[in-house]
């Protein structure tokens, strides 16, 4: 059986989040408006980036009736970032084949039930790497080994620490490699908002490539993260944070709105659905 695995990282740093205090803004919060999604990221890409990191708070069951953060990236950013030159995507995500017996199929059966994501995700991942290679744009994915499966369920459980330091790893290495292709182009990643953060705490910092990201690419690096609003409005650990009180404030119903957290890191929130 071949599948598309996607990444749990959204879900493991909700949890390691809402055990601590939000972050101390650097500089207060801006805001922008904007009519589209696609006007959002054009202005964003003004500063000719070379690497854009898009972090997304997944869907969940709960949520499933209401259009994914991916699905926008998909049908409405992809196309943007193609026009501005991208021309490799890197998405957190992996395939699984069973070649490594039962610790895989363990391994990707409690990725499942731990995130409770919707059984038309996988179906969103695809139709993502299958719009990217139509648009003209490389899609990568993750390569995890028998020994990477061997290593995240040693203990005969998932183990969430190495999982989300390989995925790291993962990410910065498609990264790098594309880099390596593309010369000076655009390279995008797509993924959990945990891996693309430029200013990570303490407690999330060993499994972020953004810093090392942006510094090989001096600081041509954007990180943009995607929120649904009905996916965050009760989540109190999003609603600690230092942006969701200016956000909040500045909604307008159908409108785009992107918070400048501090250099180079954006949160945009889509309009709500209902």
């Amino acid at each position: 059986m071949i599948r598309i695995v996607p990444s749990l990282s959204a879900w493991v740093a909700g949890i390691l989040l809402s055990a601590q205090a939000p972050l101390a803004a650097s500089a207060e919060p801006t805001v922008t408006a904007y009519p589209s999604a696609v006007a959002a990221v054009r202005a964003l890409l003004a500063v000719s980036p070379q690497v854009v990191a898009f972090g997304e708070y997944h869907q969940h069951k709960k949520t499933a009736k209401i259009p994914s953060a991916l699905g926008h990236f998909t049908h409405e950013i992809l196309p943007a970032l193609r026009t501005a030159g991208a021309t490799d995507l890197v998405v957190e995500s992996w395939i699984t084949t069973g070649s490594c017996g039962e610790v895989e199929r363990k391994a990707v059966a409690q990725v499942d039930k731990t995130t409770h994501r919707p059984a038309g995700t996988e179906n969103e991942v695809v139709t993502l790497l299958r719009r990217a290679k139509e648009l003209g744009i490389e899609p990568r994915i993750l390569q995890i080994t028998c020994r990477d499966y061997q290593a995240i369920f040693a203990s005969g459980r998932l183990d969430f620490d190495r999982l989300l330091r390989l995925t790291r790893d993962q990410l910065e290495t498609q990264i790098r490699t594309a880099l390596q292709r593309s010369g000076s182009r655009l390279v995008v990643s797509y993924g959990g908002a945990l891996h693309n953060d430029l200013q990570p705490s303490a407690d999330l910092a060993p499994y972020a490539f953004g810093e090392a990201v942006a510094h090989a690419v001096d600081g041509k690096y954007l990180e943009i993260d995607l929120y649904v609003p009905e996916y965050i409005e009760k989540d109190p650990a999003i609603r600690r944070e230092p942006w969701y009180e200016r956000y909040r404030r500045a909604y307008r119903p159908k409108l785009i709105i992107v918070i400048q957290r501090g250099p180079g890191s954006y949160a945009l929130v889509f309009p709500r659905q209902r």
